[in-house]
């Protein structure tokens, strides 16, 4: 299980193992997922456990409570454009529009970890 979270071929295939029951999932309860779910939107826990190994190995220090501090400001910042820009907080519109963004965030972080990674093994 160390293996898993340690080993960038293990989270990568981690990552694979939770895609796979998360369509499987998908397709059995089809009926009852939510229709604004994606993929995606799993991997975030995973991929900010991932990036905290990577640069761990690399470096002495761990990237995530940067990470996890800029998620804070991106939260910061869309409630006040949002509140700016429509005068009111829609809790639904923001927390989806918050976690895509957050998404695409870890997913950039753990790839640049990873060729950070690569780069210097």
């Amino acid at each position: 299980m160390n293996d898993l979270f340690t080993n960038w071929l293990g989270q990568i295939s981690l990552i694979a193992a939770v895609s796979v029951v998360v369509l499987g999932l998908k397709r059995v309860l089809r009926r009852f997922w939510p229709t604004h779910l994606l993929l995606i939107d799993f991997w975030p826990p995973f991929l900010i456990v991932f990036t905290h190994f990577l640069t761990l190995q690399t470096t002495d220090s761990s990237i995530v409570p940067y990470e996890v501090i800029s998620l804070m400001i991106l939260g910061i910042g869309l409630t006040i454009l949002s509140v700016i820009q429509q005068g009111e907080i829609l809790y639904g519109r923001f927390f989806k529009l918050f976690w895509r963004v957050t998404d695409l965030l870890t997913i950039v972080v753990y790839l640049l970890a990873l060729v950070i990674y690569l780069i210097t093994a």
